[in-house]
């Protein structure tokens, strides 16, 4: 019989565990991501950066050459590599593709935005100038008592701030019979512009009115020179009435007007007309909204499920929640009821967000409108922002307390936060989602808080140094990018550390907060 040497077993049996090792074991999954983009003449925001879509935009500088960006170098998810060598001059006026490398290779894509603000008036003009960038078209109104063929340029700028020559300028006399044409050049471009010029008999517009619940935000034209504004009165006033709308209230430029009104009645109807020195449009009526509050704004109202604390009354008016239905797993809640409050009274309690360590991970105290789906493996959740709402308040208010640590849980693209005193957060949005946002803290799937369907914004964030002794007053303005939507869903946001959500904070770290309210008329003023 044949036999196999001794010393020939375990170097044998050794060489197949290795092989076995080297074969079976699989490469773990990493996700490759774009975390920054940096160069010159451009701007890259975290809200810039999709994870789900791997695409990072950048926005340009109006007077940057998209032929010729330079981008310095870009953040990637550490030890990825990528295929495009930075830092590089790149043609952006097409997708930039990357190839990220780990273990697995993953495609990104990097395009560039960039805005031109453009301009045009004539003499008398009514309005703004409609500017067709795509179509290089402009149309400008007057009044049809002026010569339409001879008009005076009082304001033009069809292309970049300070690289752009056109073959007409300010101050000329431009000859409009059907149309009249500018050249603009700037960077090797070369472009024709065609400019037409209608008259009207309507002297005075109102282009758009909305109405909040105590304000009203209203735009129209007129004629330039004259005396321009807006008057309103409660509908069925009769013949008078009219209350003009006062100058400090008003923004007014060349034949355009603006105004945001306050002081109005909740749920009324009103008339509002525009006026251009004795001309008046016909009256527009708009109705002003309810003076609506959520759901135990004043952190009064609190039910245990379980270990689970939920800021509500009862399930059935489920408005706030926190991640602390993943943190009791755990055995721990960093968010609290507590009866450390800014107004005293019988049963008043307050909200206690603290940032603590769970296990793995940091978890920062919070507080948000919406429903926690779920947990995320070890290290995330499912968040789901947002509940319905159709008003138009004008800034969130409250009370507040922090007591700040050093951050001291922080890595890769915020490792260098790490010494710096923490910040908490307070936000507040109006969206015109069809449902809540399903926030995925493992997947990079944040709200983008410069999107389109963000209608109104605001957010607090104090510098404190050192440990407050008492709650101050908070307020937040909402600024609203989109007035022509109606929102359908409102989220307020509360975190003990900011950038909890990317597992950074100082652990200890504690907010409180307490009588939270919507205001609904002109604030800030």
């Amino acid at each position: 019989m044949f036999r196999i040497p001794r010393y020939i077993l375990p170097i044998a049996l050794t060489a197949a565990l290795q092989a076995c090792v080297r074969n079976d074991i699989p490469y773990p999954v990493v996700e490759l991501a774009i975390t920054s983009v940096s160069g010159e003449g451009f701007t890259c925001t975290a809200s810039d950066i999709d994870a789900r879509e791997r695409t990072a935009v950048i926005h340009l500088e109006e007077a940057v050459d998209p032929s010729k960006v330079v981008i310095s170098e870009i953040g990637m998810t550490e030890g990825a590599t990528s295929d495009v060598v930075f830092p590089g001059t790149f043609d952006m006026r097409s997708e930039l593709h990357i190839i990220l490398d780990l273990y697995q290779q993953y495609e990104w894509i990097i395009i560039a935005e960039q805005e031109i603000s453009r301009t045009f008036r004539v003499e008398g003009q009514i309005g703004n100038a409609e500017i067709d960038a795509g179509n290089r078209t402009v149309k400008v109104t007057v009044p049809d008592y002026l010569d339409v063929k001879s008009l005076e340029i009082l304001e033009m700028k069809l292309g970049p701030e300070g690289i752009t020559v056109m073959d007409h300028s300010v101050g000329e006399t431009l000859w409009f019979d059907t149309y009249g044409s500018v050249n603009v050049k700037y960077h090797n471009v070369s472009e024709d512009w065609y400019i037409y010029v209608e008259t009207t008999d309507v002297l005075a517009n109102i282009s758009s009115a909305t109405a909040g619940s105590r304000v009203m935000w209203l735009s129209g034209s007129g004629v330039p020179d004259t005396d321009l504004g807006f008057r309103y009165r409660k509908s069925g006033s009769g013949d008078g009435g009219w209350t003009d709308v006062p100058d400090v209230d008003m923004t007014v430029s060349g034949g355009t007007m603006e105004a945001y009104v306050g002081g109005l009645d909740p749920e009324t109807e009103y008339e509002v007309q525009a006026y251009s020195g004795d001309n008046v449009s016909e009256p527009v009526t708009l109705t002003t909204g309810a003076e609506v509050q959520l759901h135990n704004m004043s952190f009064d109202n609190w039910y245990q499920d379980g270990k689970i604390w939920y800021p509500n009354a009862d399930a059935n008016n489920h408005i706030w929640d926190s991640a602390n239905p993943g943190s009791a797993s755990l055995g721990f809640s960093p968010t609290n009821p507590t009866t450390d409050v800014a107004v005293s009274g019988e049963g008043k309690q307050a909200a206690r967000l603290e940032t603590l360590y769970a296990v793995i991970k940091l978890a920062a105290g919070n507080l948000y409108t919406g429903d926690f789906g779920g947990l995320v493996g070890m290290s995330g959740a499912f968040l789901d922002w947002g509940v319905e709402f159709s008003e138009r308040p004008t800034a969130l208010t409250g009370y507040y307390k922090y007591l700040p640590e050093i951050i001291d849980n922080a890595d890769g693209d915020y490792a260098g936060m790490k010494g710096k005193i923490d910040t908490c957060q307070i936000q507040i949005m109006l969206t015109d989602w069809t449902k809540p946002f399903t926030v995925n803290t493992v997947a990079g799937d944040f709200v983008d808080f410069d999107g389109e369907d963000i209608l109104a914004y605001g957010k607090f964030e104090p510098e404190i140094s050192q440990d407050m002794t008492s709650y101050e007053k908070f307020e937040i303005p909402l600024e609203y990018r989109d007035l022509t939507r109606k929102p359908t869903y409102i989220v307020i946001t509360v975190c003990a550390s900011k950038y909890g959500d990317y597992f950074v904070g100082g652990e200890g770290s504690t907010l409180y907060v307490d009588e939270f309210e919507l205001l609904y008329d002109k604030v800030g003023e």
